[in-house]
């Protein structure tokens, strides 16, 4: 159901909202671009030609391992475009929200002002009334000329009033001076909260858009990918599986060169859009690159590397959502995880692998990022922030729950950034190297090796005492 549109106090419609903001909001979002029906993909009869000699079938072999991980790349990047999208959504909602607690906060004391004011003119009527029925003409000529909305001020200017009724007038007029204030507070709330909302749903159509485009580059790689696998598999001599890690594995060591020249870890973001590599790209306890990896390549499902991977083309913020704030690195304040809570919620995160992908999806059976580690937290008992990675991160940096990747401890929640303020993924940490996440559509729940790339250099860790 939709939420019930904000009431104006004062006649008059809203009028057309936000008109600019919604063509500019879309237009913020670039595409990935889409991917060929058919790249030069190897036929089988190429495949079948180049096994008979071992170099070219070699050759071969690094073609198709080569397609395999372009395609991942082109799933990758759709999926964090997507997710960056998704994430706009999100806050854009949260930024709704609360223009909608503040308008109703508003309405029920400019609605309780109003009634106050009634009572005390009302009251003062009716004393001045009794005066000038005892005989004051000055008050019975004010009484009879004039205008009914300024007759508390006109009532406060007689001289023949006594103390009391002085003062009952001037407490009506206070009365009356808060109401009008109030009524005019209520209706900025409402115009706030329209502009709020009119943000909200150019967020949402243009991450509902992202979200289509990463489900198709998730498809077509699915599609390519089961030919491309069978193939390498036969110039191998070896199973489609053992085919898949391999190329899967190769991708690994290609980002984690890649990754060793500083494209690891980011330090803080903050809102000037900086965020250089600060990481080595490896990852405690697990000694991978971290770095995006690829997926088996055959199966779509995750569970080989994860995504998403960088792309070019970051959406800017919306306007009228607030920016994220500037950030500078927090102290490492906090304490040892609570173990069984911890170990609880991710539990539950592993207890959904397999589920799928939905956007803005809470569970109970399909998730976003956000959306499976606010609830993974929940069942234990503890609020992480909202359904929105940014708020996620910003509540545990407000309660000092942040500490360095290098001491992450299971349970704790990394984070991955655009680099420009927001957060736009979030997975909990399994152990061993390994996270759970729910990337992207397409791609169900899975449990990964950490990636370095994009990643923020703090975790949060919701499990420890807030300072």
């Amino acid at each position: 159901m939709a939420p019930e549109e904000p009431r104006r106090r004062r006649d008059g419609a809203f009028g057309v909202v936000g008109a600019v903001t919604l063509g500019a909001v879309a237009a913020t979002f670039v595409a990935p671009p889409a991917l060929a029906d058919d790249p030069g993909y190897p036929s089988w009869a190429e495949v079948q030609r180049a096994k008979a000699d071992k170099a070219a079938a070699e050759a071969e072999g690094a073609r198709i391992t080569t397609l395999l991980g372009d395609l991942q790349d082109a799933s990758d990047a759709a999926g964090r475009t997507a997710s960056i999208a998704a994430e706009r959504y999100h806050r854009a909602q949260l930024a709704e929200d609360a223009a909608r607690e503040q308008h109703a906060a508003l309405a029920v004391q400019a609605d309780r002002a109003a009634a106050a004011a009634r009572v005390s003119r009302m009251r003062a009527g009716l004393l001045a009334a009794s005066v000038a029925r005892g005989g004051g003409g000055e008050l019975q000529l004010m009484l009879d000329g004039g205008h009914a909305d300024d007759f508390l001020q006109r009532l406060a200017t007689v001289t023949q009033l006594s103390a009391q009724t002085q003062a009952i007038t001037r407490a009506a007029l206070v009365d009356e001076n808060e109401a009008t204030s109030l009524g005019a507070k209520a209706d900025a709330a409402a115009d706030a909260l329209a502009e709020r909302a009119a943000a909200a749903r150019a967020a949402l159509d243009v991450a509902q858009r992202a979200v289509a485009d990463a489900a198709t580059a998730v498809a077509a790689e699915q599609r390519h990918a089961d030919r491309l696998v069978a193939q390498l598999a036969e110039l191998r001599g070896t199973s489609t599986r053992l085919a898949a890690q391999y190329a899967a594995g190769v991708r690994a060591e290609q980002q984690a060169q890649q990754g060793s020249g500083g494209g690891g870890s980011v330090a803080e973001p903050v809102s000037s859009g900086s965020g250089g590599g600060s990481g080595s790209g490896s990852d405690p306890g697990s000694g991978s690159s971290g770095s995006s990896g690829g997926s088996s390549g055959s199966s779509g499902s995750g569970s080989g590397a994860p995504a998403p991977a960088p792309s070019t083309g970051t959406p800017a913020t919306p306007d009228p959502v607030p920016p994220a704030p500037v950030r500078t690195p927090p102290p490492s304040s906090a304490g040892e995880p609570n173990s069984a809570q911890a170990a609880s919620a991710v539990a539950f995160a592993r207890d959904q692998i397999g589920d799928p992908y939905r956007f803005a999806g809470a569970g109970p059976n399909s998730w976003d990022c956000s959306g499976l580690t606010m609830m993974a937290y929940a069942t234990v008992g503890i609020g992480i922030g909202g359904h929105s990675a940014t708020a996620q991160y910003d509540l545990a940096r407000s309660q000092g729950q942040l500490v360095p990747y290098s001491q992450v401890r299971v349970g704790d929640l990394i984070f991955y950034t655009d680099g420009g303020g927001d957060m736009y993924h979030v997975a909990i940490y399994s152990g061993s190297g390994m996270m759970i996440e729910a990337p992207y559509a397409g791609v169900p729940v899975r449990e990964v090796p950490v990636r370095s790339v994009d990643r923020v250099g703090q975790v949060a860790r919701p499990t420890a005492a807030a300072s």
